[in-house]
């Protein structure tokens, strides 16, 4: 039986490690990493994408599949999806220099996102991206690049509201590890042709095409 209690103390443990700063290398390398389920064999699928900068051109390809080791609970998805994750980045023939993950950073209730939790048990550089929003937030105008800081619930500010594009549902973007909220908003806005960033959008067709 999962014992949810322990597991919000590792999250509130392991934010303690969160180290909220970037170190201003160039980056070469960014992937994108998302998943999907086979509900019926309870199987999770992992992809990672990466790709070489300026052109954006596609350098590894990692696919993964595990056990759904518990179900869904809001603020435990690095428990369920974090495992297979974790497998997926090891299979790596170069870790990037900056991962943007289908899920949250910091915008978590004890700052332990998926994002987050990747970042710092491999201690590398990751942003969540995630579609649904976890804290209320404040809509930013309809034009690409506008964006509202995202607080949680006691107030402080956790990531942005972005509009990607022009129009279309915004993202919210947290730092994960080794990234501060800069860099999370420029990489995240300069690699979206559409409303999720190009590594995030190939990986989650790519995890689609698992099952």
């Amino acid at each position: 039986m999962f014992d949810y209690r322990k597991a919000a103390e590792v999250q509130t443990r392991l934010s303690s490690r969160l180290i909220m700063e970037w170190d201003n290398r160039d980056i070469q390398y960014v992937a994108g990493a998302d998943s999907a389920y086979d509900v019926q064999k309870k199987l999770i699928g992992v992809v990672l994408v990466v790709y070489k900068l300026p052109k954006l051109s596609l350098f590894e390809i990692v696919r993964e599949i595990g056990e759904v080791p518990i179900p869904y609970v809001p603020g435990f998805l690095n428990f369920r999806e974090g495992p297979v994750f974790l497998k997926a980045f090891r299979k790596l023939g170069r870790m990037p220099d900056l991962t943007l993950i289908d899920g949250n950073g910091i915008a978590h209730p004890r700052k332990m996102g998926l994002a987050s939790y990747v970042g710092v048990i491999l201690d590398v550089s990751t942003v969540g991206c995630a579609k649904k929003p976890f804290f209320p937030y404040t809509t930013p105008g309809e034009e690409r690049g506008q964006y509202t800081l995202f607080k949680d619930n006691s107030g402080e500010q956790v990531g942005y509201c972005l509009r990607t594009q022009t129009g279309v549902k915004p993202l919210f973007v947290s730092p994960g590890h080794r990234a501060d909220f800069a860099i999370a908003k420029r990489v995240t806005l300069e690699l979206s042709q559409y409303r999720v960033p190009e590594p995030l959008r190939m990986a989650h067709h790519l995890a689609g095409q698992l099952f």
